[in-house]
């Protein structure tokens, strides 16, 4: 009987630890404390073959060999690149700009941005507008890159609605009137 009573506890001990330890609100609960709402965000990179350049500032089209096209930053290549002209005169001084055209209105939460890979000429400060006619313009925001060749991220907080991104080059990291980038590639939050 003693054998009895003192199994039939241990088995609704058992019970309760099974019980409170499957709990859903107590796995929500830890699960809560783990994530911020940062962590919950997807990026969503966005299709990129019907992109276009519309318009940019200069461009090197002799001096880097095969590269050096505003063009080049939309080939999904990083060994191609976009670099302001040196070869013009006068040579095109900051700022520099380039301007994608998309083909259609996207909702866009940030770029993907892949420095030169040797780092010359490496841009530092970029201002980013947005538009859905290319005539009006809204601010996206100030960033500043880093002086590194791995892919990096400048996040707008949101989902925008545009067609057109604005890419303006304000700075480079060794001083010169030069600039250099390898991709523009964008994202949206899902």
């Amino acid at each position: 009987m003693k054998t009895t009573t003192n199994l039939r506890y241990l088995l609704i001990f058992l019970g309760l630890v099974a019980f409170y330890a499957c709990e859903p609100d107590q796995v929500l609960y830890t699960t809560n404390q783990v994530f911020s709402e940062e962590d919950r965000i997807i990026k969503k990179p966005l299709k990129i073959n019907s992109w276009v350049i519309s318009d940019f500032s200069s461009e090197e089209a002799s001096g880097e060999g095969d590269t050096g096209l505003a063009s080049d930053l939309i080939d999904s290549s990083l060994d191609t690149y976009w670099h302001s002209c040196w070869t013009c005169d006068p040579a095109g001084e900051h700022p520099h700009y380039i301007t994608i055209d998309m083909g259609d209105e996207s909702e866009i939460a940030g770029l993907y941005i892949a420095q030169r890979q040797s780092l010359s000429r490496a841009v530092k400060a970029i201002s980013i507008e947005l538009s859905s006619d290319s005539s009006t313009w809204t601010s996206a925001g100030n960033f500043d890159l880093e002086n590194t060749a791995t892919l990096q991220e400048v996040d707008f907080g949101e989902n925008k609605t545009a067609r057109y991104i604005k890419v303006t080059i304000n700075s480079s990291y060794d001083g010169s009137i030069y600039a250099a980038l390898a991709q523009i590639h964008a994202y949206k939050h899902i």
